[in-house]
């Protein structure tokens, strides 16, 4: 079970089931005797049996008393009902056990109705008032019903039935509660997390958690702190991008002009400087071009206008460039793709995030080898995608390199990546505009030899 509220939940549940069954255990086990149902009917009819011999009594007196009794225990069979007066002696003359004799004084001191369990037997004794005001102490043995033991008790379904279930659904209904009070501050922090990774920085947790004070509200206010601090940190990185590139333009387009100036004036001695200086400045050109890309990335600002595409078209036309411009270095490309799979973004976008992997892969696979391109579609957790794979045959990236392929400014090998011109920001515009496509890109080393790129993006039904 991964999720907490289900833990949360159940061992709650568990818990209070546990404690109310042992409360009732525990009540039974301990509790003082109290007589069946059953037994109800015997008292009712040794009640009606004492108010008739208490008339007898005080109609005839105790001859007719201990007459009364006598006809009543041999029908029963048995010599089991006594009376006392006020003073605990016995009304007809008769000695009484001592069990019933403590049992009657019990219920003169108590005033109430006293009761003894016996293994087959239940002594009785209880006031009998009289019409004059005077009242005796009836004492007798009842034949016992048969009881069960008390754990038989507790769980038969007379014991427990409406009952437990009574105490179920509210266990369940308090636990189910307290299980959600619990994790809600823990639901809105994942929901936020994964909105503020997927780019959506204005993301806040703090109204959503209400008045609460405990330590989850804390947890929700450091996130709203750690939150503005990267909001801070990256608006004020995007806005120093933005400003270098545009501020860079203006002295890259004088230096060009100026470039010209001298080609014109100088002889052919200097032909070969300013053929270096004008690569330099057009390397230049192109690194500003794409900062600019990578701060507009950034900020979303090139996805604000979608439309349905063709990526398989897109795809193709894409690699029929790059296999014709890798036929001069002896390598090429191959494609294997399905037709007429559909995306939702901007064409602009997504063509140069494809590029830069296919640029990339031609770049570094090795002399005449070639670069393995196919589109397919793939079902990933209910959703549809068109993967995209890029396959070279270079010498792959080392292992601890594939988690920052795909950062601003990071070179595998710089030495490498200086000699054929990459900046190490191709990959990163990459990642950038397919996230934005709501898709994702991996890398990973082939078995074989070579890197293959994998990018994942929503297909449009």
């Amino acid at each position: 079970m991964r999720s907490l509220f289900v833990k949360i939940f159940l061992w709650f549940w568990l818990a209070s089931i546990l404690i109310i069954i042992s409360t009732f255990v525990l009540f039974s086990l301990f509790r003082p005797f109290e007589p069946l149902r059953e037994d109800g009917r015997h008292i009712r009819r040794m009640a009606h049996f004492g108010s008739r011999a208490v008339e007898v009594l005080e109609q005839e007196g105790p001859g007719a008393l201990q007459e009364f009794i006598q006809r009543r225990e041999e029908r029963r069979g048995r010599h089991n009902v006594f009376f006392f007066d006020e003073n605990s002696r016995s009304v007809t003359g008769r000695e009484a056990p001592p069990d019933i004799s403590e049992l009657a004084a019990r219920a003169r001191e108590s005033g109430i109705t006293e009761f003894q369990r016996r293994d087959k037997s239940v002594l009785l004794a209880r006031t009998i008032y009289g019409k004059d005001g005077s009242y005796y102490i009836m004492a007798g043995e009842l034949p016992s019903s048969r009881r069960s033991p008390p754990l038989s008790r507790i769980f038969s379904s007379r014991f427990m039935g409406m009952r437990l279930l009574a105490i179920l659904i509210v266990a369940s209904i308090f636990c189910y509660w307290l299980a959600r009070y619990l994790t809600a501050p823990a639901r809105t922090l994942r929901t936020a997390t994964r909105k503020f990774a997927s780019g959506d920085l204005k993301t806040r947790v703090g109204k959503s958690l209400g008045g609460r004070k405990d330590e989850l509200a804390d947890l929700g206010n450091d996130f709203d702190l750690m939150a503005e601090q990267i909001e801070s940190l990256i608006t004020s990185q995007n806005r120093l991008l933005r400003d270098i590139s545009h501020e860079l333009r203006s002295p890259l387009a004088r230096l060009n002009v100026a470039l010209e100036l001298a080609r014109r004036q100088s002889g052919k001695k200097a032909e070969e400087s300013l053929d270096r200086i004008e690569r330099e400045a057009e390397r230049l050109n192109k690194l500003i071009g794409q900062l600019r890309t990578l701060t507009l990335l950034e900020s979303s600002a090139e996805l604000m206008d979608k439309k349905p595409l063709n990526l398989s078209v897109l795809v193709k036309a894409v690699s029929d460039d790059a296999d014709f411009e890798a036929e001069s270095a002896g390598r090429s490309v191959k494609t294997e793709l399905s037709d007429d799979i559909k995306v939702e973004g901007s064409e602009e976008l997504l063509r140069r995030a494809i590029e830069n992997v296919v640029r990339n892969a031609v770049r570094y696979t090795d002399e005449g080898t070639e670069v393995n391109i196919s589109l397919q579609r793939r079902q990933l957790n209910e959703t549809e995608f068109a993967v995209l794979t890029v396959h070279d045959r270079g010498p792959g990236v080392p292992a601890e390199a594939l988690a920052n392929l795909f950062s601003p400014f990071y070179r595998v090998a710089e030495s490498r990546d200086r000699q054929s011109g990459g900046m190490g920001i191709g990959l990163a515009i990459t990642e950038r505009a397919v996230r934005l496509h709501r898709g994702k890109v991996e890398a990973e080393n082939a078995a074989g030899g070579g890197l293959i790129i994998r990018i994942y993006l929503p297909v449009l039904y």
